[in-house]
Protein backbone atom coordinates (compact mmCIF):
# COMPACT_ATOMS: atom_id res chain seq x y z
CA UNK A 1 0.00 0.00 0.00
CA UNK A 2 1.17 3.53 -0.71
CA UNK A 3 0.21 6.99 0.45
CA UNK A 4 0.66 10.29 -1.34
CA UNK A 5 0.74 13.56 0.61
CA UNK A 6 1.41 17.10 -0.54
CA UNK A 7 4.68 18.29 1.00
CA UNK A 8 5.02 21.70 -0.69
CA UNK A 9 3.18 24.03 -3.03
CA UNK A 10 3.76 27.45 -4.55
CA UNK A 11 2.57 29.20 -7.70
CA UNK A 12 4.62 27.04 -10.05
CA UNK A 13 5.49 23.79 -8.24
CA UNK A 14 3.94 21.03 -6.16
CA UNK A 15 5.95 18.35 -4.33
CA UNK A 16 4.24 15.13 -3.33
CA UNK A 17 5.74 12.64 -0.87
CA UNK A 18 5.19 9.01 -1.81
CA UNK A 19 5.34 6.52 1.08
CA UNK A 20 5.16 2.74 1.36
CA UNK A 21 5.18 0.19 -1.43
CA UNK A 22 3.64 -0.03 -4.89
CA UNK A 23 3.01 -3.66 -5.82
CA UNK A 24 1.57 -5.24 -8.97
CA UNK A 25 -1.84 -5.60 -7.33
CA UNK A 26 -2.28 -1.85 -6.85
CA UNK A 27 -0.58 -0.54 -9.99
CA UNK A 28 -3.96 0.56 -11.38
CA UNK A 29 -4.57 2.72 -8.31
CA UNK A 30 -1.00 4.04 -8.62
CA UNK A 31 -1.58 5.13 -12.23
CA UNK A 32 -4.91 6.84 -11.38
CA UNK A 33 -3.41 8.74 -8.43
CA UNK A 34 -0.40 10.03 -10.39
CA UNK A 35 -2.60 11.03 -13.34
CA UNK A 36 -4.87 13.01 -10.98
CA UNK A 37 -1.85 14.84 -9.54
CA UNK A 38 -0.61 15.74 -13.00
CA UNK A 39 -4.00 16.80 -14.38
CA UNK A 40 -4.92 18.89 -11.37
CA UNK A 41 -3.27 22.05 -12.73
CA UNK A 42 -0.45 23.46 -14.83
CA UNK A 43 2.15 23.40 -12.05
CA UNK A 44 5.32 21.35 -12.19
CA UNK A 45 4.80 18.14 -10.21
CA UNK A 46 7.69 16.58 -8.29
CA UNK A 47 7.29 13.10 -6.83
CA UNK A 48 9.51 12.46 -3.79
CA UNK A 49 10.32 8.75 -3.43
CA UNK A 50 12.46 9.01 -0.26
CA UNK A 51 9.96 6.95 1.76
CA UNK A 52 9.18 4.27 -0.85
CA UNK A 53 10.65 0.93 0.15
CA UNK A 54 9.38 -1.20 -2.75
CA UNK A 55 8.12 -0.67 -6.29
CA UNK A 56 7.27 -3.57 -8.57
CA UNK A 57 8.61 -3.68 -12.11
CA UNK A 58 5.08 -3.10 -13.39
CA UNK A 59 4.75 0.05 -11.22
CA UNK A 60 8.10 1.37 -12.45
CA UNK A 61 7.05 0.80 -16.06
CA UNK A 62 3.82 2.69 -15.36
CA UNK A 63 5.82 5.55 -13.85
CA UNK A 64 7.89 5.79 -17.03
CA UNK A 65 4.70 6.26 -19.04
CA UNK A 66 3.47 8.98 -16.67
CA UNK A 67 6.54 11.22 -16.70
CA UNK A 68 6.00 14.28 -18.86
CA UNK A 69 7.66 17.67 -19.32
CA UNK A 70 6.07 18.90 -16.10
CA UNK A 71 6.56 15.78 -13.94
CA UNK A 72 9.82 14.94 -12.16
CA UNK A 73 11.02 12.43 -9.56
CA UNK A 74 13.49 12.86 -6.74
CA UNK A 75 15.07 10.72 -4.02
CA UNK A 76 14.32 7.48 -5.85
CA UNK A 77 16.22 4.23 -5.33
CA UNK A 78 18.89 2.91 -7.66
CA UNK A 79 16.55 0.45 -9.40
CA UNK A 80 14.22 3.27 -10.43
CA UNK A 81 17.15 5.53 -11.34
CA UNK A 82 18.67 2.85 -13.55
CA UNK A 83 15.41 2.16 -15.38
CA UNK A 84 14.81 5.89 -15.97
CA UNK A 85 18.36 6.33 -17.22
CA UNK A 86 18.12 3.39 -19.63
CA UNK A 87 14.73 4.68 -20.83
CA UNK A 88 16.27 8.05 -21.71
CA UNK A 89 14.46 9.84 -18.90
CA UNK A 90 17.43 10.86 -16.76
CA UNK A 91 16.40 14.50 -17.29
CA UNK A 92 13.22 13.72 -15.29
CA UNK A 93 15.31 12.95 -12.15
CA UNK A 94 16.20 15.66 -9.67
CA UNK A 95 19.07 15.33 -7.20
Amino acid sequence: MFRITKAFQNESTEIFRIEGQVSDEITGDWIREIEMLKNDNSRTVILDFAHVWFMSTKAIQALIGLLTDTCYVMNCGMEIRNVLYVSGLSSRMLG
